[in-house]
This record gives C-alpha cells, structure tokens and sequence, in this order.
C-alpha cells in the first residue's frame, strides 16, 4: 500500500512548486492584491461612517471580511486549475512522460501526487490570506460559522477546480491548450449558470407564480454549481435566522426544508473532482499511444 506522503511525485512537485521562483511571486502578489483591496474598502467604510455610530465597527467587520474571501475565491477560482493544467502534458513536452510511466508508480498515484502538490500550494495561499480576513473579528459583525463556511468554500473550490486542470492536461497537448480549456470551463461556470438560471426561470414564469419543489430542489441545485452564487445564497441565510444546515423556503405547496447551498456545493464539487480525476486516469494508462 502506497501512501500519498510516499509518494515521489508528490514530493518532487512539492519541491519545484515551494523552492521555486514563481513560489514567493505567487503568495506575494496574491497577498498584495488582498491587502490593498481590502485597505481600500476599510477607507471607504471609514470615510462614509457616522460619527458616534455603534453599526460601523460591525459594518467594517462584514466589509473586510467578505471583500477578503470575495478576492480569494476569484484568485482561486483561476490560479487553482492553472496550477494543474500543465501536470501530464508538462511531462509529455519535457518528454518525461514515458519515463513516468515506465516506473513502479501507478496512474493513481501520478495523479494524486500532481493533483496533492497543487492543492498543498492553493491552501498555502488561502491560510495566507486568513490573517487579512481575521482583522474582521478585530471589529465584529462575523461568526465563527461564516469563517468556516468561507474556509471550506475555499479549499472544495480549489481541490475541485485543481482537478479540472488535471483532466484537461491528460486531454490536451499542450501546456497553453490545456490551461485554456481550464480557464476556459471555469469561465463558463461562472458565466453560464446565471445565464441559464435567468433564462429558464424567464420561460417558465418562475419570477411570477409561487415556486414549485421541482422548481426549487433543481434549480436550487443547478445554481450550487456557481460558487460565488452557492456561498452567497449561505451568506444571506444565516443573515436571515436560518441555520448553517438547513434551510426554510416557501413554495406552492407550503414551508420546504433544503439543505444549506454551501453544504450542495461541497457536495457537487466533489462530485466533479471525483468525476475529473476519473476520467484522467483511464487516459494515463501505460499502454496509451499518444502518437
């Protein structure tokens, strides 16, 4: 039995990744745009606040504290898949790819250790960002439960987004192509599931008549596919006096209970690591021809 710890590929990438140059221009560029984002909203909230009002310290808690996970979600949301994309079709350009497959390693373990290398540097980035977001506690107006949901809405977005770049490294030949398709289907995650939201809630009359349970669980689901949506959805929840587990909406037929949209989407970006890494190891077989 082979441990991930063991295992070589991981080891090696982890190497490259951390003493590598690109390492510390990554982190502190990432840590720069966060902090000067994040300096700009205080200096708005602190400029347009009413003296002697006992809401602006909590109001400048919320602000630093979501424009902080807003900026590493869209961080991770593009850096993550470009960690990864250039995995299996590095090796081919470098002409190593042979090579890996010839050892004692298997595809499980090439693509664990690869896919482990590039989340170990995506939570590196996202704990680094955590001290930015916990000035928020300094003023208030967050809870516990809203910095773990941020938390593993971060990581499941990362691991999942990583894998996606996997898959597309095993498709494509090149480095650049699959780091575009990569950026590409990220694109269009974050772009068409509101689109197609809108349309086809547009036909079916959804913003006018009372939501059916149809309506609502598939919907509901479809949009859990959009990470700023799903963790926003939550944000507005518990602002609301609902729970981090369940949620209480109306339909036509009466008071629905449906789970947390962040629970959904952890829950569906499983789904798709499991389905990314899936088919990438049925195309990292020692017998493939890559012609």
């Amino acid at each position: 039995m082979h441990l991930p710890i063991v295992n070589p590929v991981l080891t090696r990438e982890l190497f490259g990744r951390i003493r590598g140059r690109n390492a510390w221009l990554i982190l502190t560029g990432y840590l720069t745009i966060i902090g000067a984002i994040t300096l700009l909203v205080y200096a708005v909230f602190v400029s347009s606040a009413i003296p002697n009002d006992p809401e602006t310290s909590l109001r400048i808690g919320k602000g630093i504290f979501f424009t902080v996970m807003t900026v590493s979600l869209i961080q991770v949301c593009f850096l993550s898949p470009s960690l990864t994309a250039g995995a299996i079709v590095g090796e081919k350009e470098r002409q190593t790819y042979d090579l890996l497959l010839a050892s004692l390693l298997s595809p499980l373990q090439i693509v664990t250790g690869k896919l482990l290398a590039a989340i170990a540097f995506a939570l590196l980035l996202i704990m680094a960002s955590l001290p930015i977001a916990g000035l928020a506690l300094l003023f208030g107006g967050i809870t516990g439960q809203e910095v773990f949901i941020g938390v593993v809405g971060l990581l499941i977005t990362a691991i999942a987004y990583a894998a996606i770049g996997i898959f597309w490294s095993t498709v494509m030949r090149s480095t650049l192509g699959a780091t575009v398709m990569a950026q590409g289907t990220v694109l269009v995650i974050l772009l068409l599931v509101p689109f197609l939201y809108f349309v086809i809630s547009l036909l079916i009359g959804a913003f006018n008549d009372p939501l059916s349970p149809l309506y609502i669980y598939a919907m509901g689901t479809f949009l859990c596919l959009h990470p700023f949506i799903a963790l926003g959805m939550t944000v507005n929840a518990l602002e609301s006096g609902n729970g981090p587990f369940l949620w209480q909406l109306s339909s036509s037929i009466g008071d629905l209970f449906v789970p947390s949209p962040w629970l959904v989407y952890t829950v569906l970006m499983m789904v798709v690591t499991i389905v990314c890494l899936g088919l990438a190891l049925r195309r990292i077989q020692p017998a493939e021809d890559d012609g």
